[in-house]
């Protein structure tokens, strides 16, 4: 009987599985006195008790990690005004302690705290904070979480960069991959330390290695955050791959158009909550201030496979599965609300622009944010932002009880819908119905030049920005400056991604550049025109001076710190600025408006988002 029913598939798969269960020891935390470490069938993550670093993390038995570092990373200062003086030491008072014990849970879960007690002393961050690491018993990978508090007795500082770093195992590691157009096998250490340094300290020019001849420079490797499911590195050699994922981007700063770093040569891999590049404010804290923030859990998650494209194919299915168990229900904390603690808002944004009813629209973004602030600059809070369908259908998941406005924009749009003072309770579901969204027009369009998206990508250069150095090209392929004709120029090809100084050789700044729009008119106008311009990069304190037919019409005045061009970046935050003259300097026939630009230093560059000319011939 015994032989004739194992000859039954179905009772051989079930004792097979049932094999497999039996097999798996769960998970383990075995105390070594200086380090402890966290185990199960697929990896061992070991941490030095004394700092809370990553000492190592093995997968199939190959040692992930290199070098140990302070992994979780804020930099930080007490001077309002200057960023000089750098706080990046915790508090020197530690505690160790485990959270979850995997003796009382059966083998399921593992997770150990490190906090960190602020203690009056100037040379650390005033800050209270709480690092966690948790292992289950089916995961290829270590989550990792931070509790921050800034309680009312402790000093002001500012927070501008909040980071988590791992370096891992350059023996083992050469391909990294960020997205669909950045993934490469890469320079190593030696080939950039050997490099030729250019005009900024992270760039090289390579001497050696496969990439020989190119610059290395690690903000090519910057990414829109939250746009972006999983990077991470692989291992050509041993098939291995070790991946960030965040399952849910609340806790990051500046909503779902955030660009920050995520990793670069000697196997870097990054993960910003709070990103002061590109236009990213830093969090300021007065005294008196009572402050905290739950940072993750995020993922460090390991796999193996084929090819490079393949375990990231991987990494991309397995963040899928990660953002469906968010809010993660293994998480105990007051501060961390689960899924029934949460509210659920839902409705439908729809926008009537009857000037131009058959604008494309795409890629329509929803989300709530702090009320009171720009959603851009904000990093303090949470945000719940989620992709609206193609009828303007959304529901946002998972929301943090409390007061907020609710935001939208999307391509082809200019500028952004707001509605304020949306409340969202614990466990509650909201729907606000139908919202019309009229974008503001201040009259008929006679012409626009690229496409409402926050960036600059449909421009020349912008399908692979990301390149060194673009904008010395710019004399090159623009000597007489850009001219640009309404109704015969392309703007992929005529209109280029960034408008800089001319520079030389040496990075001295020769002279500034006037841009050209020529636009023909068929008659005389009269009321009032209005220049729109969408600006997505600037240095800082940059001035585009517009004249009209030679006649000034204003300027933008100083534009905010971003950051962009000399990053090689796309995107920064968008400033919408508009300029109101007299129609009756418009001309029959042929016209032009100038943008002048001027800058000293070389890395003074704006990038346009759009151009739109509207006139209002009602008066």
């Amino acid at each position: 009987m015994i032989k004739k029913s194992l000859k039954n598939p179905f009772l051989l798969a079930i004792i097979f599985i049932t094999s497999i269960g039996y097999s798996q020891k769960g998970v383990a935390i075995n105390d070594q006195g200086t380090t402890v470490i966290l185990s199960n069938d697929f990896v061992q993550v070991t941490l030095n008790k004394k700092s809370a670093y990553i000492s190592s993390i093995k997968y199939k038995g190959l040692e992930m990690v290199g070098k140990q570092r302070a992994n979780w990373n804020i930099v930080a200062t007490t001077d309002e005004f200057h960023d000089d003086e750098k706080l990046v030491q915790f508090s020197k008072k530690m505690s160790y302690s485990i959270r979850t014990n995997p003796s009382e849970n059966n083998g399921e879960r593992a997770e150990v705290s490190f906090k960190f007690k602020y203690e009056n002393d100037t040379t650390t961050i005033p800050l209270d904070i709480d690092l966690r690491f948790t292992l289950g018993k089916q995961d290829k990978g270590v989550y990792l979480s931070a509790y921050f508090h800034h309680r009312p007795d402790y000093p002001k500082f500012k927070l501008g960069q909040g980071r988590m770093i791992v370096e891992l195992n350059p023996t083992i590691f050469d391909f990294y991959t960020v997205d669909a157009n950045r993934k490469q096998k890469m320079a190593s250490a030696f080939d950039v330390e050997n490099g030729i340094k250019r005009n900024v300290k992270e760039a090289k020019l390579l001497t050696t290695g496969i990439r020989k001849g190119e610059v290395e420079h690690k903000y090519d490797y910057s990414a829109i955050l939250a746009q972006t499911p999983t990077w991470g590195w692989t291992s050509t050699q041993k098939n291995i791959g070790f991946w960030v994922i965040n399952p849910s981007f609340e806790y990051i700063n500046g909503g779902p158009t955030q660009v920050g770093n995520t990793g670069h040569v000697e196997a870097i891999l990054l993960n910003h909550w709070q990103d002061g590049h590109y236009g990213g404010t830093a969090l300021k804290f007065n005294p008196n201030e009572d402050w905290n923030k739950f940072i993750g859990p995020f993922y460090f998650y390991c796999n193996s496979g084929a090819n490079s494209d393949l375990m990231w194919n991987d990494a991309i299915e397995e963040s899928k599965k990660q953002q469906l168990q968010w809010p993660f229900s293994w998480v105990k904390d007051k501060e961390y609300p689960l899924k029934q603690e949460r509210g659920t808002l839902e409705g439908q944004i729809k926008i009537n622009d009857s000037l131009t009813p058959t604008t494309a629209i795409s890629n329509i973004w929803v989300g709530l944010a702090t009320m009171d602030t720009n959603w851009q600059y904000e990093g303090k809070n949470y945000q719940f932002w989620v992709h609206a369908d193609a009828n303007g259908t959304f529901t946002i998941p998972n929301i943090r009880a409390g007061k907020y406005n609710l935001y939208a924009f999307a391509d082809g749009i200019l500028g952004e819908f707001k509605k304020t003072a949306i409340t969202i309770t614990s466990g509650s579901k909201l729907d606000i119905g139908t919202q019309i969204w009229t974008p503001i027009r201040y009259g008929k369009q006679l012409w626009e030049i690229g496409i409402p998206n926050r960036s600059a990508s449909e421009f020349k250069h912008g399908d692979h920005y990301w390149q060194w150095g673009l904008y010395m090209l710019y004399p090159k392929e623009f000597p007489n400056d850009v001219n640009f004709t309404i109704g015969k120029s392309d703007w992929s090809k005529d209109w280029n991604y960034c408008q800089p100084t001319v520079i030389d050789a040496d990075y001295t700044v020769v002279g500034g550049t006037k841009w050209n729009v020529n636009f023909d008119l068929a008659e005389q106008k009269k009321g009032k025109g209005t220049l729109r311009l969408a600006i997505c990069g600037s240095r800082k304190g940059e001035i585009i001076y517009v004249t009209l037919n030679g006649k000034p019409i204003g300027n933008t005045g100083h534009l905010p710190e971003m950051g962009v061009m000399h990053r090689d970046g796309i995107r920064g935050k968008e400033v919408e600025i508009n300029l109101v003259f007299d129609a009756q300097l418009l001309q029959k026939g042929k016209n032009t408006i100038q943008l002048s630009f001027d800058a000293k230093k070389w890395p003074f560059g704006v990038l346009y988002d759009y151009l739109r000319l509207e006139l209002d011939d009602s008066k």
